[in-house]
């Protein structure tokens, strides 16, 4: 069953025998505890009219069912729902068809939260005590959603009230942010903010055009939040008996380590520099960013960009490709220098913020000269790496379990959708196991909120991810600070945790 419907029954006829009124006659008859007064203002004549043969649009309450519509005859050919990962950068929705699971209209777009700050953490300071400026934050996005309603509901020939409920799987900043809700709590110690599972909310109260109720995946921890647990349900951590690790590399990288008898998880700083943010020419997975990278045996290199478009800076899988391919061909040293002399590409530049010159590989040629990334890129890049693998590897090594003992790896969001694995695993991102055990998810947010929407049974399971999954801070972690030291390597300063790893002999 869907985890909002349609029902169409034939209720029984008031009688001498049956004096119930209309709305208590219509609750128990559906089951449901609730009913909307725009529900109810609808009863008569609508039951009247059409001899109590009616259909219930019901919508989930935090206990039980709430009846949001009545209307005449079997409707339920005509049963919709609005999937929406709210992310900090990019907003996408998903229009479905209840009745085939069909995604009949979809669309993107660039959060308005950030015309204030990429930063999030920029936009909790800006709402900090400052009513007027969380209302205009939740101003800005919702204004997006509302846009993506429109769209969608165009495209797949919709009309918004027929939209029977919008999930949305979000950090635990944007679901305070949408609900303007004050998200200072979830950057101050000592990290409680206003909620983790914010329950069933009214759209129209939070500012969208739609006549449902928003349900919001919950969180776990301040920085583990909804679009996690989401992503979760694409997973088998909760049945399967060996370990697996989940990791999305996003704007942060969040990770959970278990299986059915545990669950850990944590969130750490590794994604800015992974997703381009680490160059002066590196840029988002636009049109003209470099998102392939390889060299060949002589020593040139060949680039591909989004859209085939002229190169104009490049991205985080082109970055993870020119640094691995880089190391290979005996370019980069393990400790992120370049060897100077190894090809015509690398060449000296002027940094004017250190005021010093720096060598860099020229990897093409930009509107306005050499795209450079400098030595100093190729570090700061190192240093991004190392966090996501020593999460993992803290994670695994206080459970006792090596990367051979792993079953499978999850790898959501983006960046772990169009990255090259094999380039992943050269600069010591990821275990070097099996690459059958990689299950590469996409967009897990998204993809866990349709999973719900579809199939009310997943919610038990939603709940037990976040209740159960116990939060470990990694700076808290004895040996985090000494993995994190070790895996500042090209792959890692133990090369027999990489044994695929074989750098071109020159």
């Amino acid at each position: 069953m869907t985890f909002a419907r349609k029902v169409y029954l034939q209720l029984p006829t008031p009688s001498p025998a049956d004096l119930r009124a209309d709305r208590e006659r219509v609750l128990e008859a559906f089951h449901a505890d609730s009913m909307t007064l725009s529900a109810m203002q609808t009863l008569y004549p609508t039951l009247k009219k059409a001899n109590y043969a009616v259909t219930a649009s019901l919508s989930p309450t935090d206990t039980s069912w709430e009846i949001r519509n009545i209307e005449a005859g079997d409707t339920r050919s005509r049963s919709f729902a609005l999937a929406l990962d709210l992310g900090s950068t990019t907003l996408e929705m998903e229009l479905l068809d209840l009745n085939t699971g069909e995604a009949l209209a979809s669309g993107k777009a660039t959060n308005g939260q950030t015309a204030i700050s990429a930063n999030i953490l920029d936009r909790i300071l800006y709402a900090k005590d400052r009513p007027d400026h969380l209302a205009h934050l939740q101003a800005l996005v919702t204004e997006n959603i509302n846009d993506l309603i429109v769209r969608c509901c165009t495209q797949a020939q919709v009309d918004p009230s027929e939209i029977l409920l919008l999930a949305v799987g979000g950090n635990t900043t944007m679901i305070h942010l949408l609900l303007a809700c004050e998200p200072w709590q979830v950057f101050q110690i000592p990290y409680t903010p206003v909620f983790y599972d914010p329950g069933i909310q009214e759209a129209q109260d939070i500012g969208l055009n739609l006549s449902c109720s928003v349900f919001c995946m919950p969180a776990v921890a301040n920085y583990l939040g909804g679009d996690i647990t989401s992503g979760l349900l694409m997973t088998d951590l909760d049945t399967r008996t060996d370990p697996a690790l989940f990791l999305d590399i996003g704007t942060n990288g969040e990770i959970a380590f278990g299986c059915k008898d545990f669950l850990l998880v944590g969130a750490g700083a590794a994604g800015p520099a992974l997703e381009g943010a680490v160059s002066k020419s590196g840029m988002r997975a636009e049109p003209g960013a470099v998102c392939n990278v390889t060299i060949d045996e002589g020593d040139l290199i060949h680039v591909k960009t989004i859209g085939g478009k002229p190169p104009v800076g490049i991205c985080g899988s082109g970055i993870l490709d020119l640094i691995a391919h880089g190391f290979l061909a005996g370019w980069i040293n393990g400790n992120g220098t370049l060897n100077v002399d190894a090809a015509p590409a690398i060449r000296w530049t002027y940094e004017p913020d250190t005021q010093r010159q720096l060598p860099a590989i020229c990897y093409a040629q930009g509107p306005e000269g050499p795209l450079l990334f400098t030595q100093a890129d190729i570090q700061e890049f190192i240093r991004c790496k190392a966090a996501a693998f020593t999460m993992a590897a803290t994670l695994m090594e206080e459970c006792g379990v090596a990367p051979s003992d792993l079953g499978a790896m999850y790898l959501a969001g983006g960046f772990g959708e169009h990255m090259d694995l094999e380039s992943a695993i050269t600069v010591g991102m990821y275990p070097d196991i099996p690459r059958e055990k990689f299950k590469i998810l996409g967009n897990s947010s998204l993809k866990g909120v349709k999973k719900l929407l579809l199939d009310e049974a997943q919610l038990p399971r939603l709940r037990k991810f976040a209740q159960d999954a116990q939060y470990v801070q990694f700076g808290e972690m004895a040996r985090f600070p000494e993995n994190m030291v070790a895996a500042q390597f090209l792959p890692h300063t133990d090369a027999h945790l990489f044994p695929s790893v074989k750098p071109r002999k020159r």
